[in-house]
């Protein structure tokens, strides 16, 4: 036989031609996703739910490999309750982010994203019911350092310890200080379920012997 001949065991070719057709073995590639997200958020010690209707949005998960795509955390326009030196207060504000964040899923199920660079704009508020005049009112950035864990309900994630840095001069008109005393500081923490299915991958999904033979497989 010439030297250049070779023989080649079925399952080899076999998948060989899986890896060049993806789709056609069942290994469709991943879709972008917006994942919904629910939980709770603490903001200098006032605990509430994060707005609902928010989502990871544009991201995709790999069941073979466990990376999570890039994406983007949004939430509607929602309110937060707090006290002032003047009396009760409720305001008005959009959480973003100003980043876009991947993450991993190892075979463990132990998950993390990248960190998130968040911005908190307050858009209106009212102490004992009347409005005050804030104009730009900013917090940024925010950076969360979210981890957890993954499984086919979803990922469970938590940033326990987190910082809201201070609205800056000339920011949320003549309440800056009182709207900083009431939002600005350490004392923060954010737990959040992102639905979807996080499987992590199985080992055996990467691992390959025999000449491209898939290990674990018949």
């Amino acid at each position: 036989m010439p030297s250049h001949v070779f023989t080649s065991h079925p399952r080899s070719v076999a998948f060989v031609v899986c890896l060049f057709t993806a789709i056609g073995c069942g290994i469709a590639p991943a879709r972008a996703t917006d994942f919904p997200i629910s939980g709770t958020i603490t903001i200098n010690g006032t605990a509430g739910a994060l707005p609902s209707g928010g989502s990871f949005a544009g991201s995709a998960y790999s069941l073979v490999t466990g990376d999570i795509a890039s994406g983007v955390f949004t939430f509607p326009v929602a309110t937060l309750s707090f006290d002032t030196t003047f009396g009760p207060a409720t305001a008005t504000y959009q959480f973003t982010q100003t980043n876009t964040s991947s993450g991993q899923v190892a075979g463990d199920g132990v998950a993390a994203l990248s960190n998130a660079s968040m911005k908190l704009q307050v858009l209106s508020a009212t102490v004992n019911s009347v409005p005050l005049g804030i104009g730009t009112c900013v917090f940024q950035p925010i950076v969360l350092s979210l981890a957890g864990t993954g499984s086919t309900a979803g990922l469970d994630l938590s940033d326990d310890s987190f910082t809201i840095p201070p609205a800056p001069a000339g920011d949320c008109g003549s309440f800056r200080t009182q709207i900083n005393d009431a939002v600005a500081g350490s004392t923060n923490s954010l737990q959040m379920h992102m639905a979807g299915n996080f499987t992590p991958p199985s080992p055996n999904d990467t691992i390959f012997a025999d000449g491209f033979e898939l290990s674990g497989r018949p």
